[in-house]
């Protein structure tokens, strides 16, 4: 049984946050971001550069594990992305990094979205932790902040929104041609940080 929110929220992230990854993503973090396996050289130390330092040269990569069930949620989803996104430098002296790690449910109709966005509310809130909650221009925000954690994934950023890019399309025959007429779907994305003290 999970205790707190920070323990929720590596459930939640297949166990990537305290570096104990769910066996459903291990292979797919060993092809796409090898850097999360690599251990960390602890004697090294933080280094201050100079204001006109320049980083070296980098891109960024973003990689998705795509699923259709989820090892701790249990929201009627259509599918679900667990989204990479690295920082790789051409310098092999500079170390890649996960800049950040976001998760998406995506669903057909706003009934299941709202249901699971009240699903993964209500097990936040029994974690008795901060939260504010607000709706503005068909966005629905929650944020959930443990106070008592200083893990940085004790906090907590979801959004449920309307997506026009996965809702369902029918083409429906016409004497002059074709309508399409399209049903929007819903997504809900979890993200660690908020702007909750």
């Amino acid at each position: 049984m999970t205790q707190n929110l920070p323990q929720y929220a590596d459930k939640l992230f297949f166990g990537l946050l305290l570096g104990k990854p769910d066996t459903t993503i291990t292979e797919f973090i060993r092809k796409y971001a090898p850097i999360y396996f690599k251990p960390h050289d602890t004697s090294t130390k933080w280094t201050t550069y100079p204001p006109n330092f320049e980083e070296p040269k980098s891109y960024i990569s973003v990689n998705s594990f795509v699923f259709t069930k989820h090892p701790c949620f249990n929201g009627i989803f259509k599918t679900g992305k667990l989204e990479l996104t690295q920082k790789i430098y051409f310098e092999k002296d500079w170390l890649d990094g996960i800049e950040s790690i976001k998760l998406y449910f995506e669903f057909d109709n706003q009934d299941d979205a709202k249901k699971s966005y009240k699903l993964l509310l209500d097990t936040l809130r029994t974690f008795k932790v901060l939260e504010k909650v607000t709706s503005r221009n068909g966005v629905d925000k929650a944020e959930f902040t443990d106070q008592h954690s200083e893990a940085y994934y004790g906090q907590l950023l979801i959004l449920m929104s309307k997506d026009n890019l996965i809702g369902k399309r029918l083409v429906k025959p016409t004497k002059s041609g074709v309508d399409i007429l399209l049903t929007p779907g819903y997504k809900i994305l979890i993200q660690i940080g908020n702007d909750l003290y």
